[in-house]
């Protein structure tokens, strides 16, 4: 993030301002990472008691919320940077681009989008699911048989939306790379070929590594809502 704040690179398109944006999602992550990191040696060997004071804290509550925010915007910034770059190799000369401002604006949207998500569990009217004091880890990721508040709002968010996104995201990958190889079978060009074929293969890679994250959670959460059960050791 730094490097690209400081050097501002490639600063003139939007492929340049979804990364910046992901790279401040990704940093909310880490502080996310970072405070159930501080907590666990804070509370280490004396957690049994300290249980319920962790999870009711502010702390807990600010973490959780953080966690919610990034992983929500990651996964709507993957989904704008696989459109991105699917208009740019797929029509090169079209203005149906996203420039700077046009990627500000979207990832501004994403943002409030994102906000919106993390804060409903907060709201006067919800207040009652204690949604970020389910777990030690101040997430509530709906793979269990146990009901507990927010049970289906958790559900619709964490396994269906972002299995939604994975869906488009996988999709626009498995396109854009048919059109990046079909481009370079047709070009005589050997070294567009072999930049455009590791252009694919680092998007290949990005829709794998978001598949991989979710698609174990997303299984788990399906089968705990038709009643399997799911051991606590699979859980952690």
């Amino acid at each position: 993030l730094l490097y690209r704040v400081v050097s501002k690179v490639a600063s003139n398109s939007g492929f340049a301002v979804f990364v910046t944006h992901l790279c401040v999602s990704d940093l909310l992550m880490g502080v996310y990472l970072a405070t159930i990191g501080v907590a666990d040696r804070l509370y280490l060997g004396t957690y049994l008691w300290q249980d319920t004071t962790w999870k009711a804290s502010t702390a807990c509550q600010v973490a959780g919320f953080l966690s919610l925010l990034s992983s929500e915007v990651s996964a709507f910034l993957i989904c704008l940077i696989t459109l991105d770059r699917f208009l740019v190799l797929r029509f090169p000369f079209s203005q149906l681009h996203f420039h700077p401002r046009s990627a500000h604006v979207a990832c501004a949207v994403l943002w409030c989008v994102g906000l919106s998500l993390a804060t409903v569990p907060l709201l006067p009217a919800t207040q009652h699911w204690h949604y970020y004091s389910q777990t030690g880890i101040c997430i509530p990721l709906p793979i269990t048989r146990k009901a507990f508040g927010g049970q289906r709002y958790s559900f619709s968010i964490i396994i269906v939306l972002n299995f939604v996104l994975f869906l488009l995201i996988a999709v626009g990958q498995l396109v854009i790379y048919w059109s990046i190889r079909t481009n370079s079978m047709s070009s005589a060009d050997t070294s567009r070929k072999s930049k455009d074929l590791t252009i694919a293969r680092r998007l290949l890679t990005v829709a794998m590594s978001d598949f991989l994250c979710w698609f174990p959670i997303g299984v788990l959460g399906l089968m705990a809502s038709k009643g399997v059960a799911v051991p606590g050791e699979v859980s952690v």
